[in-house]
């Protein structure tokens, strides 16, 4: 099984949606990049290969409903959805939740 975080599992993902196979490889490429750079900026020191294999694939599902076109043809990031999220996701992560 592929991992899905890695750039053939992401090009993989990617073949569901409405772009060329050549925009699915550049785009799986910078996914993987982002992965990278946020693995390691953000938890420096971590083994890359372990905390990928920790994220919940459904993630990539986000991060790929996030993207858009912009007005000059690129894929980027959605501002409002990912800010949105962002912000969703912090708040929870600095909540305590009661359960029950």
């Amino acid at each position: 099984m592929t991992d899905p975080f890695s750039p053939e599992g992401i090009r993989q993902r990617l073949s569901a949606e409405q772009i060329s196979p050549a925009q699915a490889d550049r785009l799986a490429e910078a996914i993987a990049g982002s992965l990278r750079r946020t693995c390691k900026e953000w938890f420096p020191g971590t083994d890359y290969d372990g905390w990928r294999q920790m994220l919940p694939e459904p993630l990539l599902d986000v991060v790929i409903q996030l993207l858009t076109w912009s007005e000059d043809g690129q894929i980027v990031a959605d501002h409002m959805p990912t800010a949105a999220a962002a912000c969703i996701f912090l708040d929870l992560q600095n909540s305590s939740i009661p359960v029950g």
